[in-house]
């Protein structure tokens, strides 16, 4: 499950993974669902449904199911909300790798920081500041643990601070299937912020993205943008709502520039289909060297995809080269040889 603080207190289920699961459930329907990527019209469960995680279990009134592989990956069986925050206080701890829903009473907090927060809609927005090329962007952002990136401007946010005429070298990507919707492919721009500011404390260098054209959760809304797990990783994180605190605790030093091959993919061996380019940085290494959206990656350095484990995947971008055999779309193979290069050298 991806748990997402942004998603609300909704529990959904991935198309596929139903599809071979052993749940038949007996009454649907369709709804409206919004997402990162606009609206879209999908099925839902309509049967009291009960998910356990570790020691704490839930009931949910109803279920909506997504295509949520084709904009994560085959290792996505399903998304969970954060549910039932105000009455207990519930720990994030990315240093050891779990979270917990305190029953037995307040955790210990010596040594975290405390950060005043607002949990409304069933979403938590806390204030914070990003300093972009001496411009403070400073107010309210919506605590995303769903979403991979740093900071990410909504498109009014954008358009209000001018973001596109700050003169910063950026990196344009376009990406398929952002988010949860109906906008099928998203522009992204990303700078390098000189401050992110969130209590007392200070990321230096950190990579901000701006959506120029942003729909659905990244439109017009009360926040500035969301913060997503880039930034939360390097805190271990208490939510204790009754008393409107985000307690955090840093652990991490920060990030250094690295070399890049300038795409990403999504694994969907599931459906035979291998590793599926999902997004391309506009000049990168991977575009130049003949990569295009929508590709599907076969092997890498000789090896099948599909004998790749989980690990061994999410650290293919640290190869020193890559040689890849691509299917294009339009079914033929074509062989790729990529070096990583620092895109912001």
């Amino acid at each position: 499950m991806i748990f997402d603080t942004g998603g609300a207190d909704m529990f959904g289920i991935d198309s596929v993974f139903l599809a071979h699961s052993a749940w038949k459930p007996q009454k649907t329907g369709r709804a409206m669902a919004g997402g990162a990527a606009g609206k879209t019209k999908v099925r839902v469960i309509f049967e009291p449904t009960t998910v356990k995680t570790g020691n704490h279990t839930e009931k949910f009134e109803y279920v909506p199911i997504f295509k949520l592989r084709d904009v994560v990956s085959c290792h996505v069986d399903g998304i969970l909300g954060i549910k039932d925050i105000m009455n207990h206080p519930f720990e994030i701890n990315f240093e050891h790798g779990y979270i917990k829903q305190h029953l037995g009473g307040k955790p210990r907090v010596d040594g975290y920081m405390k950060v005043p927060f607002t949990h409304k809609n069933k979403r938590i927005l806390l204030q914070a500041a990003t300093v972009v090329a001496g411009k403070s962007i400073k107010g309210t952002y919506l605590m995303d643990t769903g979403g991979g990136g740093s900071i990410d401007f909504t498109a009014a946010t954008t358009h209000q601070h001018s973001l596109e005429t700050i003169e910063e070298k950026r990196i344009i990507t376009d990406i398929t299937q952002f988010g949860l919707g109906n906008k099928e492919q998203e522009t992204i721009v990303t700078m390098k912020s000189q401050q992110f500011i969130i209590g007392n404390d200070t990321i230096t260098n950190e990579e901000i993205s701006y959506l120029p054209e942003g729909v659905g959760a990244f439109g017009d809304h009360e926040y500035l943008g969301t913060i997503g797990n880039n930034i939360w990783s390097e805190y271990n994180i208490i939510i204790d709502a009754n008393a409107g605190f985000i307690y955090l605790k840093r652990f991490k030093s920060g990030k250094k520039d690295c070399a890049s091959y300038g795409y990403n993919f999504r694994n969907r061996t599931d459906i035979g289909k291998g590793w599926i380019v999902s997004s391309l940085d506009r000049g990168g290494v991977a575009a130049k060297a003949g990569l295009e959206l929508n590709d599907i990656i076969l092997s890498v350095n000789g090896k099948d995809v599909k004998l790749y484990t989980w690990d061994e995947e999410w650290r293919i971008g640290d190869l020193p080269s890559q040689d890849l055999v691509i299917k294009g779309k339009d079914g033929n193979i074509k062989h790729i040889h990529l070096e990583p290069k620092n895109p912001w050298k």
